[in-house]
């Protein structure tokens, strides 16, 4: 006769693990729940995570604290954040450099799709290509002939070499054969000083942060460079409306859990947040600040920043990109 005693066993334990993660979510939160930003306060991701907990504690009724743990362009942060207890009380707002910064840094000290698990992409924000006003193209498809009419004659600055303020002018060079001289610098403020007083001509700072000196009249806004229009700019055309297809850059962030995190919270997590980034009050509250609304559920989020870490991956590799 077969010994049923170890088939009982490993049932029981299977259902009872089932049960007990079933509960777990059911009583989840149960106590304060943490969202770690890796970058510093209002940046993106820290506006996007602070709209995002306030609403949640007042839907748990618990305490939902954002600690901004920065350094190292985000890796501190997100290190930490991949060692968390994977029980659903410490969540990290993932950010376009994390998957830029693994093929910038020998180890950032994580692995963004084996140490986390993506719960939902939350916010997004275009950059914009800027120019000087009295810059003679206005327009992509101007600046790109100018460009191959006189190649290595237009600068273009960063904030930073590996910067996605870098990276999206790289991308436009990639897709349309153009070449051009990049002129980092250590942050967007003086690069824009500097476009601004016609010392560069160009430049691809946050939309956002480009609006009031275009509607000033200090800078020309040619394009965004996210695959729809920014709410902000809603009569700016994108640069793949522009004559270059499939363009799409932006600065989104998105909610992770460390990697054996249950299904049953990050399934929990999932459904509370969408409810929260669908409200009209949190989408107008993001707009206020430059952001859109850009939901992703776990599976396409996954797949969003698989094909994001080989489009970067490349990039970086096919500018020579460094550290400063």
């Amino acid at each position: 006769m077969i010994n049923s005693s170890p088939i009982k066993k490993i049932f029981c334990g299977i259902f009872c693990a089932s049960a007990l993660s079933s509960v777990f979510a059911q009583t989840y939160p149960n106590k304060p729940v943490k969202i770690i930003v890796p970058f510093s306060v209002a940046t993106a991701a820290d506006i996007a995570a602070r709209q995002l907990a306030s609403r949640l504690s007042e839907m748990w009724g618990q305490g939902v604290a954002v600690e901004n743990q920065m350094g190292a362009g985000g890796n501190i942060g997100a290190a930490n954040a991949a060692k968390a207890s994977p029980d659903g009380y410490t969540l990290f707002m993932v950010g376009v450099n994390n998957v830029i910064n693994p093929s910038l840094y020998k180890d950032v000290g994580y692995d963004v799709l084996k140490d986390f698990r993506p719960v939902i992409r939350v916010s997004s924000a275009p950059l914009a290509i800027v120019v000087h006003p009295s810059f003679p193209a206005n327009n992509i498809s101007e600046l790109v002939a100018l460009a191959k009419a006189k190649p290595n004659s237009i600068v273009y600055g960063s904030g930073g070499n590996g910067s996605v303020t870098h990276l999206s002018i790289e991308l436009l060079k990639s897709q349309t054969g153009i070449v051009m001289t990049h002129v980092p610098y250590k942050g967007i403020a003086q690069m824009m000083t500097d476009i601004m007083g016609n010392q560069i001509p160009m430049g691809s700072p946050a939309a956002a942060s480009a609006l009031p000196q275009a509607k000033s009249g200090k800078v020309k806004i040619l394009a965004v460079t996210s695959i729809r229009r920014s709410s902000q700019l809603p009569d700016t055309p994108t640069v793949a409306e522009s004559g270059v297809p499939g363009f799409d850059v932006s600065a989104w962030n998105g909610i992770l859990v460390p990697a054996k995190t249950p299904d049953d919270v990050v399934n929990k997590l999932q459904a509370d947040i969408t409810k929260v980034i669908q409200n009209k009050d949190f989408i107008e509250a993001l707009q206020k600040q430059g952001l859109d609304n850009d939901l992703l559920g776990s599976a396409e989020f996954k797949n969003f920043i698989g094909s994001e870490l080989s489009k970067w991956a490349k990039l970086v590799k096919d500018s020579g990109a460094k550290l400063d």
